[in-house]
């Protein structure tokens, strides 16, 4: 076997920025009001982290965690028209937990947010990553590969997607492969 003919992975895009805690639920707003941005589409498997979960998470950030930073989002038409939809692929969990945190419903070190006198909101941040793959097909490819390898999905969250995948599928190749026809 050679390396290259390794199927790859999805290209995450070009499109990465750090944003601080500080910015975050505005930047996010922004972007629901703005570009209508679904922060739980139908692909999602909804709200299931417990609060526990959801402590631990922001506890590990606030700690100067790095790993499992970055949100992954899709816009199939991004710093162009930004026509089409913008959706959250990747960190709805994550997501979940940090808003919780900084709109004080969410208490980490058995403080809320308004409560930490000294949070540097600045030295906290975290990673966004918007790609722009054109077609819903491509977005549900790229939603099976992040949740399909060590995340704990269960088998009926991810046959959902598959599902989800394969009409996909089948409504591109009745449109002839054209994502103008296809996207909504």
């Amino acid at each position: 076997m050679n390396y290259k003919d390794i199927q790859k992975y999805t290209s995450v895009g070009n499109y990465e920025v750090t944003v601080p805690l500080k910015y975050l639920k505005d930047k996010i707003d922004d972007w629901c009001n703005d570009l209508n941005l679904q922060l739980n589409p139908d692909f999602h498997r909804g709200h299931v982290w417990n609060e526990e979960q959801q402590i631990a998470y922001v506890e590990y950030l606030l700690r100067g965690g790095k790993n499992a930073t970055t949100l992954y989002f899709n816009h199939p038409d991004w710093m162009n028209y930004f026509r089409g939809d913008f959706v959250l692929v990747d960190g709805l969990q994550r997501l979940t937990a940090i808003l919780k945190f900084v709109n004080n419903e969410l208490k980490v070190f058995g403080c809320y947010i308004d409560e930490i006198e000294d949070l540097p909101l600045l030295a906290v941040d975290l990673r966004i990553n918007v790609n722009n793959l054109k077609t819903r097909k491509e977005v549900l490819q790229w939603y099976i590969e992040f949740n399909s390898g060590g995340v704990v999905h269960t088998k009926e969250e991810l046959d959902r997607v598959r599902k989800l995948l394969e009409d996909e599928i089948k409504l591109y190749d009745t449109f002839g492969g054209n994502p103008k026809n296809i996207m909504k």
